[in-house]
């Protein structure tokens, strides 16, 4: 992320999660990167490209096997001290898959960003951000469920998305989509209406076996964060309309779509991947601010992902070059940069588990 400081230092602990568990179910604290939705570039409401933010999680831990049908769900509540108002996060997340042919999974997912402190307005009790995410979906029904003093329309920041994913196991092909929206629908009526208001969606495949070649990977993900066709008949937010929450972002990027509010974003890979070694090129072009009366800013980027593996070790090479036209929305004004990457991984549990059971032998002997 932008840092002016000179040497830039970041430290810590990172990807640290603590979990009392029984039986794949359980609850602990953790500041791990979280990813939820189908995609592989980018997903509409939980992608890792912010650091970890410190959360409580309530549980599944791995998936719940039931006969043909596997179920995840998790509970997440937070307090994002590096976003502005330092607010509350929480949100509710489900997969369902079934173990059928093709192999379905959907998922569900409720997020809300609400409190902190831009005002007094805005006052919410801890234990009302931390059950938020349990109530009514549809204004009309919250209106009849409250007192008559009640305001239904509060100001904060929800977004909801439901995925489907389809996993073909003999053609190695798999098909997704995800849609979300960031508004209170008022009743069914209104969403039946408009449903594409307020809305976002990301559609993609992959398929592994191209040319009868099983080491041959290609796919495609187009993300849509363009504002809907009737926003200029109704008052449509962004996603991420939020300024006061820095439009869902924590220690300066965005936690979902990086793209941003009205853009959209198309990833488009071909390539080589086996046990020993992969290549795989990628092209991604973004597109921000697409509905302004200015020109919209255009980001291109050409990836080149290598990676090998030797023994214990993991090396990896990335390269990329981006060109970005009418940056900062500025007609004609280009930038162009480049990035290099180069990497060395070594899991260290095996060599671990090897000196600690060396030890409990020493021990015994």
């Amino acid at each position: 992320r932008h840092n002016g400081e000179t040497p830039y230092v970041s430290s810590g602990l990172r990807e640290t999660q603590i979990y009392f568990n029984y039986q794949e179910f359980g609850f602990g604290l953790s500041n791990a990167n979280m990813w939820w939705g189908p995609g592989l570039h980018t997903s509409l409401t939980m992608t890792n490209n912010t650091t970890g933010f410190p959360h409580l999680m309530i549980g599944t831990l791995n998936e719940k096997r039931i006969r043909n049908m596997g179920i995840n769900v998790r509970y997440i509540f937070s307090t994002l001290d590096k976003t502005i108002g330092d607010p509350y996060f929480t949100a509710l997340v489900w997969t369902f898959r079934f173990y059928t042919d093709p192999l379905i999974t959907i998922g569900l997912s409720r997020n809300y960003l609400s409190g902190g402190s831009v005002g007094d307005e805005w006052y919410i009790s801890k234990m009302d951000a931390a059950l938020i995410v349990f109530e009514e979906l549809l204004l009309d029904t919250k209106i009849m469920n409250r007192p008559d003093d009640w305001n239904a329309y509060d100001p904060w920041d929800q977004t909801m998305s439901g995925f489907l994913l389809l996993d073909f196991p003999k053609s190695r092909l798999r098909l997704y989509g995800e849609f979300g929206t960031n508004d209170h629908r008022q009743n069914f009526s209104d969403l039946r209406a408009q449903p594409d208001h307020a809305s976002a969606s990301i559609i993609g495949l992959r398929k592994y076996g191209l040319f009868n070649n099983n080491h041959y990977v290609a796919g495609i993900e187009y993300t849509n964060l363009i504002l809907a066709k009737t926003w200029k008949f109704r008052p449509t937010p962004n996603w991420y309309n939020r300024d006061f929450y820095d439009y869902s972002s924590y220690d300066g990027r965005r936690w979902a779509a990086h793209s941003g509010s009205d853009s959209d974003d198309l990833y488009v890979y071909f390539g080589y991947q086996s046990d020993k070694w992969s290549f795989i090129p990628a092209l991604n072009y973004e597109r921000h601010g697409v509905l302004y009366t200015r020109p919209a800013e255009v980001k291109m980027e050409i990836r080149l992902d290598f990676r090998y593996t030797y023994k214990a070790y993991r090396f990896n090479v990335f390269f990329e070059r981006e060109w970005l036209e009418h940056a900062g929305f500025v007609p004609d004004k280009w930038r162009i940069g480049n990035v290099i990457w180069f990497g060395v991984e070594r899991d260290l549990t095996a060599l671990f588990a090897k000196k600690a059971s060396n030890f409990r032998k020493t021990s015994t002997e």
